[in-house]
């Protein structure tokens, strides 16, 4: 049949109807049919306005296209469905209510308009007029909008299920630590209640999905939460793709969905199909078809001490949350909620194959592998950047070194400024893209504070968050050797100048100089791979210099992408950068680059949430055809196969230890100091201190203790000894300090040698190798390195 579905659209408003009406149609089509959407602009108000589109659409005539019939019209929403055809069928998502439940609510737009009484009588007649002329049943999308229209206009309507977007991808997974909140962020949705609510669950961590309409409203609950204390318990993911979206349902405790009187509610059944109970309230309407208060999850009052009351039971209950879940993905199964149902029930056809999104393969024995343009095609778009933000007010990399003097000599000089180097520019203009894509994951962040580790000079990039983030304060870390400040002046009023200070650290090394909890975000682009030491080392220190909720941004080469992959297969290294640079020391090549899930693990080891991670090609848009085949005919998930990964990341929780498939041994232990407290010259007895100085207990026993490697040189400076021993008597607390005793050789009787000390994790190696543990070292001769060797115990388990 040929179908045409008549949906209304608000213009620039996308939501749950829009998905609805392009579902059916997707799923029309699949089963044989020949189906469109017919959408008709709606604008409610004033008045008069609303009663002109009123008559629009039931002068739009759709019974036919270029002298073609139409078969059949789907009406879904008021008041596109009063447009003329024969044979109407209506799946009614829900009427204009403000002529319906919100009048009598005394929340409708109409009571205020003087017309009011009159528009409202023109709706229901035009309603009633409408449903009157189907020769079909009369459907809706829930019982509760089937229940508003039996209450209002007493028309029948059977409740006509469908399944949410992305059912088929929704899974169960494990029953984690915060309670999900997914969903448009506006006042119907209220969120200002589960804020409240969370405010008496003390237990309770909620992560929470979705972008406000308005943002003001966004910033309306930001500071609601800030004065509630809460801030700290809650992740704002904002906007995120469907599969961060099915990975957060997939990974939750419970979810949360508290609206008011809801039409139907995507959210029940997206958290039916996780597993995942749901906490909802006594007037939420579409979710109380679904939901059994103790059977699929828990319903209470809409106040905030009752559902906070929920929240904490099931955050303190992992057992009962996954019962509950269970019964939720059991009885979703149950009830019959599928395509194919809704497709029948409206066409009243049966026997029509699912039809395939594409022509099935010539051959049935073997499916065919995608044309090598197709598959391009494919790849491309998947790992396309996206455009520039809309309100950045440069074009180009031109348009900001010209709108900046980031070079202060010529000023203090007195001089012209020279014109803009080629060279630079063009070297800058190679990351332009990147840093679009850059400012592009930062969009719905609040930035007050930012620090860039691995800045350098011209501070290009800092120039671009000053503009998209105003009063902005930042930050930089660099090598040095010296600390860097500069005023980068803009060259006009149209551009705010800034501040900046580079402090001096090693950034895998080194505690970075600044108080914990100083930044809202922590950028590392394009410096990772250049690590040689402790990446973990890197995250744990961007964690504890964010505030709570801040976030860690990272960009960095994609060692699998298909380029490194081409690499690899034509035997090439597959390193985007593989060159030495031997002008840059060990930092100057990329010592080590990375497959995108180890951002992520790395991260969630540190304490951070995954918000966003994606792959794009930021540098070279060329992909080889033939690769493109291949990755597109393994069924590869393309999205993580772009040059550059950017990992956006959310702080919320402690450090919880390196993840051993990345490390040898454990770094967090690998902090130590060694010195000497007091030596007797008489004797040669000499007594050390050993201090543990990081995070963790030094076992002093089995694997990965902490004991000592002493190596003896002679006096012409050749290394002839090296022994591991165990002088520590027992485990060493953080902060805490032992002392030991070797018998050296008396002031009188020292001979040629040096004994040099050198912490030690069995089976990993020294800390110095780690740059945190500096060696120690003493006049010995060999005599009394060898009763050294000999009268001190060996660590456990050694020959």
């Amino acid at each position: 049949m040929r179908i045409g579905v008549l949906r209304t659209q608000v213009p620039f408003v996308t939501g749950g109807a829009e998905r609805h009406s392009a579902n059916l149609v997707h799923a029309l089509n699949q089963r044989g049919h020949d189906a469109c959407e017919i959408t008709l602009p709606f604008k409610w108000y004033p008045g008069e306005v609303l009663a002109d589109h009123i008559m629009a659409a039931k002068l739009i005539d759709v019974s036919e296209v270029e002298a073609v019939p139409v078969d059949l019209t789907i009406g879904l929403k008021f008041p596109a469905y009063l447009a003329k055809h024969p044979n109407r069928m209506f799946w009614v998502l829900h009427q204009h209510r403000q002529a319906y439940d919100q009048w009598d609510l005394g929340t409708s737009d109409l009571l205020d308009d003087p017309q009011g009484e009159a528009l409202r009588a023109l709706i229901t007649e035009e309603d009633r007029e409408a449903f009157a002329s189907s020769p079909h049943p009369i459907y809706a999308n829930s019982g509760n909008v089937g229940g508003r229209l039996k209450k209002h206009l007493d028309v029948a309507a059977q409740p006509l299920y469908h399944p949410p977007p992305n059912a088929e991808n929704l899974r169960a997974g494990a029953y984690g630590d915060y309670l999900f909140v997914p969903g448009r962020i506006n006042p119907s949705k209220r969120l200002e209640l589960t804020l409240q609510a969370l405010a008496h669950a003390p237990a309770t961590r909620l992560v929470i999905a979705g972008v406000a309409e308005n943002p003001a409203y966004q910033n309306h609950l930001a500071h609601m939460a800030e004065e509630m204390g809460i801030a700290a318990r809650i992740t704002w993911l904002g906007a995120v793709d469907d599969a961060t979206l099915i990975r957060h349902y997939a990974e939750a405790r419970g979810v949360v969905f508290v609206p008011q009187d809801e039409d139907y509610g995507y959210i029940t059944l997206e958290a039916m199909l996780s597993a995942k109970p749901v906490i909802t309230v006594t007037d939420a309407g579409g979710p109380l078809e679904f939901i059994t208060h103790g059977a699929e999850g828990l319903i209470t009052a809409p106040d905030a001490p009752a559902l906070g009351a929920a929240f904490d039971q099931l955050s303190e209950d992992a057992s009962t949350a996954e019962r509950m879940g269970q019964a939720g993905q059991a009885r979703y199964a149950a009830q019959n909620i599928s395509w194919d149902h809704v497709v029948e029930t409206l066409t009243g056809q049966t026997h029509l194959p699912v039809m395939p999104d594409t022509a099935p393969p010539p051959a049935p024995e073997a499916a065919a592998p995608p044309a090598p343009e197709t598959a391009l095609d494919i790849l491309r778009d998947t790992v396309a950047p996206p455009e520039a933000p809309a309100d950045l007010p440069f074009a180009n990399i031109e348009e900001v070194l010209e709108a900046y003097a980031f070079d202060e000599l010529p000023a203090a000089l007195g001089r012209p400024e020279p014109p803009i180097d080629a060279g630079l520019a063009g070297y800058l203009g190679t990351h332009w893209t990147r840093f679009m894509s850059t400012l592009r994951q930062l969009e719905g962040l609040e930035i007050t504070s930012a620090l860039d580790v691995g800045v350098f000079p011209p501070l290009v990039f800092q120039a671009l968050l000053a503009n998209q983030f105003k009063g902005i304060e930042m930050h930089g870390l660099w090598e040095g050797p010296d600390p860097y400040r500069q005023s980068v002046k803009a060259r006009s009023d149209n551009h705010p100048s800034f501040d900046i200070t580079l402090q001096v650290a090693n950034g895998e090394r080194d505690p970075w100089p600044y108080p914990d909890n100083s930044f809202d975000l922590v950028t590392g682009m394009e410096i990772l791979e250049h690590l040689a030491l402790d990446p973990y080392f890197f995250y744990t220190e961007a964690a504890r210099v964010l505030k709570p909720g801040g976030h860690i941004l990272i960009t960095t080469p994609n060692v699998v992408s298909h380029r490194g992959v081409w690499k690899s297969l034509n035997g090439v290294a597959p390193y985007s950068f593989g060159i030495f640079v031997p002008s840059g020391g060990v930092y100057g090549r990329h010592n080590r680059e990375y497959a995108p899930q180890e951002l992520a693990t790395i991260g969630t080891a540190a304490g951070f949430e995954t918000v966003r991670l994606q792959t794009l090609d930021v540098y070279d848009r060329h992909i080889e055809p033939e690769m493109a085949q291949i990755l597109v005919a393994r069924g590869d998930d393309l999205s993580m196969r772009g040059e550059n990964i950017q990992y956006l990341a959310r702080k919320v929780g402690d450090p919880k230890g390196v993840p051993e498939n990345l490390y040898h041994g454990d770094p967090t232990r690998m902090h130590g100091n060694l010195s000497v407290t007091e030596r007797e010259e008489a004797t040669g007895l000499t007594r050390l201190t050993v201090t543990n100085t990081s995070p963790s207990y030094w076992p002093t026993a089995g694997d990965r203790a902490t004991c000592m490697l002493a190596e003896w040189t002679n006096g012409a400076g050749e290394l002839r000894h090296q022994h591991l021993m165990q002088p520590l008597n027992g485990p060493l607390a953080p902060d805490e300090s032992s002392q030991i005793t070797l018998r050296l050789d008396p002031a009188s009787e020292t001979g040629a040698g040096t004994l040099r000390l050198h912490l030690y994790q069995s089976g990993v190696g020294v800390f110095s190798g780690r740059g945190r543990a500096a060696p120690l070292t003493l006049p010995c001769s060999e005599a009394a390195f060898l009763r050294m060797v000999d009268t001190t115990p060996l660590p456990q388990g050694a020959a």
